[in-house]
């Protein structure tokens, strides 16, 4: 009971649920504790309500999955500006930070199919950027497929390399290259290490695009 003369403590307000505040917690949870530990349960628990309170805003585990790709397409960058070229390379260099930003979550983008409004309209932008370079609805369709398993593959690579994944053992190849019994991989693992990702993720972009140009028949 309040003491005469002061005033009654204020009820705390909670932050009402919404698609995206769960979500974007079902993100920071995948980050925290691996994608393994996400579930409506401990997402609930998190969020201070009873896991049944998270059905009425994602009917499964599923959709709510769909919705963390969403949190991680929103980080995705296809700049407005520029030459296709530019902008795409862009964009496949932000969608691999992803991997970098979100590793335990960045599966996710790589192993599910686009299947939300949101998505989509982020297929459709780049799919604009396509039909600027004059590519049919087909080549569209390839080079969406190409482009989108490099950058996947890359940021993989990127998970794995970094010892990101769940139940990560040390990785002989960047910490004893030396001991490994096999000459060619020993020659090679300088090259494989962490340092040179970018160089090599940037020298799959140059392959890409000078096949892309070929194509199109110009400078993209």
């Amino acid at each position: 009971m309040a003491k005469a003369g002061t005033k009654p403590p204020t009820p705390t307000r909670r932050t009402p649920l919404s698609r995206e505040r769960i979500a974007r917690s079902a993100l920071e949870l995948i980050d925290d504790e691996g994608l393994e530990s996400c579930s409506m349960r401990r997402l609930g628990a998190r969020l201070g309500v009873e896991a049944m309170a998270l059905y009425h805003h994602f009917p499964s585990k599923g959709d709510l999955l769909d919705g963390v790709v969403d949190c991680l397409l929103e980080e995705v960058e296809l700049p407005a500006s520029g030459t296709p070229r530019q902008r795409l390379r862009a964009c496949i260099r932000s969608y691999r930070a992803c991997a970098i930003r979100h590793p335990p979550a960045f599966v996710l983008l790589a192993a599910r199919r686009f299947n939300t409004e949101r998505a989509f309209a982020f297929y459709e932008a780049l799919l604009g950027v396509f039909g600027e370079l004059g590519l049919t609805a087909q080549q569209s369709a390839r080079w969406f497929r190409l482009i989108g398993g490099f950058a996947s593959g890359a940021g993989m690579a990127d998970v794995a390399s970094r010892e990101r994944i769940a139940d990560a053992t040390p990785l002989r190849l960047e910490r004893a290259p030396e001991l490994i019994a096999f000459p060619r991989v020993r020659a090679v693992a300088p090259h494989l290490s962490v340092k040179n990702l970018d160089s090599v993720f940037e020298f799959g972009l140059d392959v890409l695009f000078d096949a892309l140009a070929a194509q199109t028949g110009s400078k993209v």
